[in-house]
């Protein structure tokens, strides 16, 4: 198994911390500032990402037309990618560009002018998007289990509300802006043909943003109840989704890695046990799986299913049926080693290239933790894992009565 190549690493005079890949093979330059401004560090619902979705709407030298036919022109564009932890800003060209692109860039960060207007179309697109969205079972349903697992009040619980879209302010968003988008605040990661050239342009450009501070780490609170069964009828649902999951897991947890190999088992390819059992044996549904999602302060483990209403019952009892034997029966080695093999593959995938080792890195940029350790561990826990050990993580983990289950 190759390591995880190692990144660059420096401080700017600012003191914004630069992680860089280095590219040989094209000339190339991707460049994302990455904020620890995410949601759980705003003050009220929406705020974080509404700050970060205006960013790109005017400087002080660009509206937000002038802004887009300079990059277009350079046949590029700002992207402010979403995440729940952070904000984040990117920017590929190529190198012979970053000259002229960058300098602009910065100044977007520097100088943003938040217009009224903007707000008030982001409010609109926004509450027509939310009207659509409480329209899709699937998105209900993944709502409504967020909620159920965190907490409304929690920033990976909340789901939400034409009410707290019109709650957004010009004052709010302004002020997340001045307290979290600082340099001290920051991460700039960076894939591309590195020189003194490009080195001295990056300290030229995003050295020379404001400093701030770095935000201190959230009071995290989760207010859920206990776990029950929760349903939503829809009279003319031709389908109906099963979603069943609980809260409770970081990439930095020691069990961590088990429970990778746990849940692909279970659900997290096609060859899984779900999969077998309830798509092609029993044939009650096209697609079933399981995900283990982790965030900065938090995660889920959890299974979704979409079936014909007639045989939701049976999917329900075979998925308990699925997670039983995991807790009283050991793995056969050749299915341990069957997943065992594909969960290699894929970390050799993730490796392929400097741009998927960068992802690596912006990973743990976003959740905080050391790459190289936790891909070494991942590695050897992989290799390494016993029946017994999966069958004593099934145990403490794959637990009915801990789970939230919403059908829809």
């Amino acid at each position: 198994m190759p390591g995880l190549a190692p990144a660059q690493e420096w401080t700017l005079s600012n003191g914004l911390r630069v992680v860089a890949i280095h590219v040989t093979q094209a000339p190339i330059l991707t460049v994302e500032l990455i904020w620890r401004a995410g949601r759980p560090y705003e003050t009220q619902p929406l705020l974080a990402a509404a700050t970060n979705a205006l960013l790109t709407e005017g400087s002080a030298s660009y509206s937000a037309t002038a802004l887009e036919s300079l990059f277009e022109q350079y046949g590029t564009a700002l992207h402010t990618p979403e995440d729940y932890d952070t904000a984040n800003l990117s920017l590929a060209t190529i190198t012979k560009h970053a000259a002229r692109l960058l300098p602009a860039m910065a100044e977007v960060v520097a100088a943003p002018t938040f217009p009224a207007k903007e707000l008030k179309r982001y409010v609109k697109r926004s509450k027509q998007q939310l009207r659509e969205d409480l329209q899709d079972p699937d998105t209900l349903a993944y709502r409504m289990l967020s909620e159920a697992a965190f907490g409304k009040d929690n920033p990976y619980g909340y789901g939400g509300t034409k009410e707290e879209y019109e709650a957004l302010t010009l004052d709010g968003i302004q002020q997340h802006y001045r307290q979290h988008y600082g340099a001290a605040n920051a991460t700039l990661r960076v894939v591309g043909q590195l020189s003194g050239e490009v080195e001295r342009l990056l300290e030229d450009t995003f050295g020379q943003l404001p400093r701030g501070i770095r935000a201190p780490d959230p009071t995290y609170r989760v207010t859920a109840a206990e776990p029950r069964v929760l349903q939503l009828h829809r009279p003319r649902a031709q389908q109906t989704m099963i979603r069943r999951g609980r809260r409770g897991f970081q990439i930095t947890d020691p069990d961590y890695p088990g429970l990778c190999v746990l849940e692909t088992i279970l659900g997290g390819y096609y060859g899984s046990r779900l999969m077998r059992n309830i798509r092609e044996e029993k044939g009650y549904t096209y697609g079933i799986d399981s995900d283990l999602d982790t965030y900065r302060f938090d995660g889920t483990f959890g299974i979704a299913a979409d079936v014909a209403n007639e045989n939701v019952a049976e999917v329900r009892r075979e998925i308990l049926t699925e997670m039983d034997k995991l807790r009283q029966d050991l793995v056969p080695v050749r299915e341990l080693d069957m997943v065992r093999a594909y969960l290699i593959g894929g970390l050799v995938m993730d490796l392929d290239g400097p741009l998927a080792v960068s992802g690596r890195y912006r990973s743990a940029i976003i959740k905080e933790y050391d790459p190289v350790g936790h891909l070494r561990r991942l590695d050897e826990t992989i290799r390494g894992i016993t029946a017994g050990e999966v069958r004593e993580l099934a145990g403490r983990y794959l637990r009915p009565e801990l789970d939230w289950e919403v059908i829809v």
